[in-house]
């Protein structure tokens, strides 16, 4: 019976010890796996940012390194503890599909965040017009773009959205061209009329002088010559130039003599007797 008592007691401690071996080289690897996750995270976001890719990709991508190794380590552990990793694997692997599925639109908004922050159509500060939303670009993240429209609303646009539209960047080659027509009577001298309003914008300090400024007749109404204005800016001029200069040019044509139309309509009356 002691026999008996000594043999499974000796054979407890050996499974104990195994055990033990088995559970301080996995904590050991564990605490390694941590370390060296984190100094990979960090190299890979050391190593990104040399690229001069956006802040938030970096550090995005520096999380998705240290995570990836963390990943591998646990599994690791798991093994070296005697845990069958090959089953777990099967059933990780069939619950990250069907989390994809259920995620598929958050997945997409992430992959076309990170070809936004890869390949930069805007940045932050930038003036973009997106289907129907414009406005200024206030951050661009994994998984949306950040707008504040001209009357201070804050749009929240989706990755994926944005990647399916054409995106109109007004900020990136620093100026913009400014569109206008008006119209003036139709008795009007252009040879007088054109002068004074080239005259308004030479006047004008936000107008720049190369490219030079169009003033040209594009088409003529029934009492009027309609004329286009298209001088060029700065972006961050554009909006106040647009709500100003119509008014001094105004002031311009009528300086210069000439008028700006007014519907005229007239009537005939033609009456006819008739006889008794």
């Amino acid at each position: 019976m002691d026999a008996l008592v000594v043999e499974n007691l000796q054979g407890l401690i050996e499974l104990i010890s195994a055990w033990s071996l088995r559970v301080m080289g996995g904590i050991a690897l564990l605490i390694v796996g941590i370390w060296l996750a984190r100094v990979g995270g960090n190299a890979a976001q050391r190593a990104i940012s040399r690229s001069n890719l956006d802040p938030s990709l970096v550090a995005f991508l520096g999380s998705l390194t240290f995570y990836s190794i963390t990943s591998i380590v646990l599994i690791s552990v798991l093994g070296i503890v005697g845990i069958e990793t090959a089953s777990l694997i099967t059933v990780l692997g069939a619950s990250s599909l069907a989390i994809g599925l259920a995620l598929q639109g958050s997945l997409s908004n992430l992959a076309s965040g990170v070809m936004l922050l890869i390949f930069r159509p805007y940045r932050a500060g930038d003036y973009i017009e997106v289907g129907d939303s414009e406005g200024t670009v206030v951050e661009v993240g994994v998984f949306s773009t950040t707008l504040d429209t001209l009357d201070h609303v804050r749009v929240v646009l989706p990755n994926a959205h944005v990647a399916e539209q054409p995106v109109r960047n007004w900020s990136t080659n620093g100026t913009r061209r400014l569109d206008l027509e008006i119209e003036v009577g139709v008795d009007s001298a252009l040879s007088t009329v054109r002068p004074a309003i080239e005259a308004a914008l030479r006047d004008d300090p936000r107008v720049l002088s190369e490219p030079a400024p169009i003033v040209a007749a594009s088409d003529f109404g029934d009492t009027s010559i309609r004329l286009v204005v298209r001088p060029w800016c700065q972006q961050q001029d554009y909006w106040e130039l647009r709500f100003s200069l119509p008014e001094r040019i105004k002031d311009a044509v009528e300086a210069a003599g000439a008028s700006l139309p007014c519907p005229e309509r007239r009537i005939h009356v033609r009456r006819e007797e008739i006889a008794a």
